[in-house]
């Protein structure tokens, strides 16, 4: 009878062959480890080029901030940006299971290494498999939802690798302090992206935490390939040993959920209370965010409908200004109040990439090729006299600033449907700035037009800023002309504190209007009190009930006159 090797090896010689094969096991273990960590270290570097792209591609100078969609737009780099990110979670991942290799408790390890997947797979998804907009203007509500999952993940996985250092105390304190960063980071930029009129604020978040995701991975990366033991190189500097830092004890963990509820109250906390009648508004249902397809894009619009409306309300829309949004303007304008009021419905469009195309637009401002803005408010005001049965006879449009420009054009190309305009702080002018644009009215159309003789941003005479303006005085005389009026006499001028109001009787009942605000600045008028140096602010009055009070006193004209 034949034995085998292994049955003629005496029991002293077993455990030998165990433990070469457990140290084989563990320097292989060891190497993974290795391995993972020098890919982590790649994440900042990976990161850094996909945000790069992406930059490159979104054009700055129409506002990634106010817009982050146009971050994640389909364009001829989207594949290439596809693949960084890729790379960037993957490398991501790799510091993060080889960090949970060396840690206990292994459950907190396999939360952590869990949502910083479910973080990864939700950025690459939306990166990849939900292409948005192609021209930038939107994002589709798949990608926008990856992101709310990608940050919340991201939040979860670095609050439990928190705990998760062993050996390492600046490590842990460093994880300790990612989680609130991320989360204040991803507060902050959705508050600011939500007040600046993005359509799916939380996109300005999903690169800041990716960044702070990355810049963890390489540190944890590092620490597990023993950097920094020393501060120093020989012959150069003294080497000096890193002093020992105690890990985060229960009173940090405790810490840790207080300091991120106090992050949430602060941050959220001042936003709803800046902008609590609008948020209030919209959890009772007076607000509704409608879409409406216009072009090649879908466009937004915020419709408040009061609680007294009308039978037959009259419409006013009101344009925000340039890299602003509908919630912004309906909180800054105060025209809820005058829709309360009057039984009105006010609607507060969102423009696309910097705003609106007005008259002087170029292919680098104010330009948006598949969006056409006077389609979107045609089909907006078609929706709401279906919808609402708004008076056809009573729609009017005001707007501030690249807003008021937009009114001055609507009411020239849209002069059959609307009744009045009431641009605040804008502009007519060509590209050259000659108040001379193409305008031909179908109807008169009456013109109430506010301005501050303190306008730096629009002068009110006139000049290159960052495009031509065509002098104030100007653009009220080819109104005038334009309604009929530029022959008549004015039937008054009113000084109302440093206001001037002035008014010209036009043809068909309309009138032209212009309040000279001595000292004004670049803002939509509201009462903001006194000071006691010179009896008030210039601009210290409510435009939004003047504008309304203008708009009851000018419905639209008959036909034919």
């Amino acid at each position: 009878m034949t034995t085998s090797a292994s049955e003629r090896s005496t029991p002293s010689e077993r455990p030998t062959a165990t433990a070469r094969s457990t140290g084989a096991e563990r320097s292989t273990g060891a190497g993974m480890t290795r391995r993972a960590a020098i890919a982590g270290l790649a994440a900042p570097l990976a990161w850094a080029a996909a945000a790069i792209l992406e930059l490159l591609h979104a054009n700055i100078g129409h506002s990634s901030m106010a817009r982050p969609e146009r971050l994640f737009s389909d364009s001829a780099w989207h594949w290439p940006i596809v693949a960084l990110v890729v790379v960037t979670i993957v490398c991501q991942l790799a510091a993060g299971f080889a960090l949970a290799r060396t840690s206990r408790p292994s459950r907190l390890a396999v939360i952590a290494v869990g949502a910083l997947t479910v973080a990864g797979l939700a950025r690459v998804a939306m990166a990849g498999l939900l292409p948005s907009d192609p021209h930038g203007y939107s994002v589709s509500d798949g990608a926008a939802l990856c992101a709310t999952v990608a940050i919340g993940a991201a939040i979860v996985a670095s609050a439990v690798a928190a705990y998760l250092p062993r050996s390492v105390g600046w490590l842990a304190w460093l994880s300790w302090a990612v989680a609130p960063a991320i989360l204040a980071v991803a507060l902050w930029a959705t508050v600011w992206a939500t007040v600046s009129g993005a359509s799916q604020p939380q996109l300005l978040a999903v690169e800041p935490v990716e960044f702070l995701l990355s810049m963890w991975a390489a540190a944890a990366a590092a620490s597990l390939l023993g950097w920094p033991a020393q501060l120093g190189k020989p012959g150069r500097l003294p080497r000096l040993p890193l002093p020992a830092v105690a890990r985060p004890g229960r009173k940090a963990a405790l810490l840790l959920p207080v300091l991120a509820a106090a992050i949430v109250a602060v941050t959220a906390g001042g936003f709803v209370q800046s902008y609590r009648p609008v948020v209030e508004a919209q959890l009772a249902g007076r607000v509704q965010v409608e879409r409406l397809h216009a072009d090649a894009v879908d466009r937004t619009v915020r419709v408040y409908r009061p609680a007294n409306e009308l039978a037959k309300p009259a419409l006013v829309i009101v344009l925000h200004g340039s890299f602003g949004g509908g919630f912004r303007m309906e909180a800054d304008s105060g025209f809820d109040a005058q829709a309360d009021r009057l039984g009105w419905v006010a609607a507060y469009p969102d423009g696309v990439a910097d705003g609106w195309d007005t008259f002087g637009s170029t292919d680098k401002w104010g330009q948006h090729p598949g969006a056409d803005d006077i389609e979107f408010i045609s089909k907006l005001i078609d929706r709401l006299e279906a919808s609402d049965a708004v008076d056809p006879n009573r729609v009017y449009v005001t707007g501030l600033s690249r807003g008021g420009m937009m009114t001055y054009r609507l009411g020239c190309e849209l002069s059959d449907r609307i009744a009045a305009i009431a641009p605040v702080s804008g502009n007519m002018a060509t590209v050259t700035g000659s108040a001379d644009v193409p305008c031909t009215l179908s109807r008169p159309v009456s013109v109430f037009a506010i301005h501050g003789t303190a306008d730096g941003v629009i002068p009110i005479g006139g000049g290159k800023v960052d495009i031509m303006y065509s002098p104030f005085a100007d653009v009220i005389a080819r109104w005038r002309s334009m309604d009929g009026c530029d022959g008549g006499d004015t039937i008054g001028i009113d000084a109302d504190g440093p206001s001037t109001t002035t008014t010209w009787s036009c043809s068909a009942g309309t009138t032209v209007e212009q309040r000279v605000v001595t000292g004004g600045g670049h803002t939509w008028p509201r009462v903001l009190g006194t000071l006691a140096s010179d009896g008030g602010w210039a601009d210290s009055f409510d435009a939004a009930r003047l504008i309304a009070d203008f708009f009851v006193s000018h419905p639209r004209t008959p036909a034919g006159t």
